[in-house]
């Protein structure tokens, strides 16, 4: 899966069970089949959980504070993403959208 600045969500699925994962796996979980394929999920999901970084690991400094959240898919996923609320405080059971890809992040932005 390559970076996207698009709204499309791309993930690895199983190619035998369907069985959904991010980050990609070498291996099945479920059925222990190693064939997939990416495919794309819904752009809205429930932010099921949330914190705010305030005291950030070296090199994330200047990003402070921010924050991190796992959101679910309809499709049952969860990710873990980065938030970008634009000074909102995010709210368990909110909605968020996804942005981006960037490197190994899911970016999601908080909806009203």
């Amino acid at each position: 899966m390559s970076d996207t600045s698009n709204s499309k969500l791309a993930v690895s699925k199983c190619k035998v069970c369907g069985k959904l994962f991010v980050p990609p796996a070498w291996i099945c979980s479920q059925c222990g089949s190693t064939e997939f394929e990416e495919t794309h999920l819904s752009n809205v999901g429930t932010i099921r959980t949330y914190t705010t970084i305030r005291v950030p690991p070296l090199g994330f400094e200047s990003q402070c504070p921010y924050d991190i959240a796992i959101v679910e898919m309809p499709e049952g996923i969860h990710i873990p993403a980065r938030l970008s609320s634009q000074g909102q405080e995010p709210k368990i059971g909110g909605k968020a959208s996804f942005l981006k890809k960037e490197g190994e992040a899911y970016w999601f932005k908080l909806l009203n």
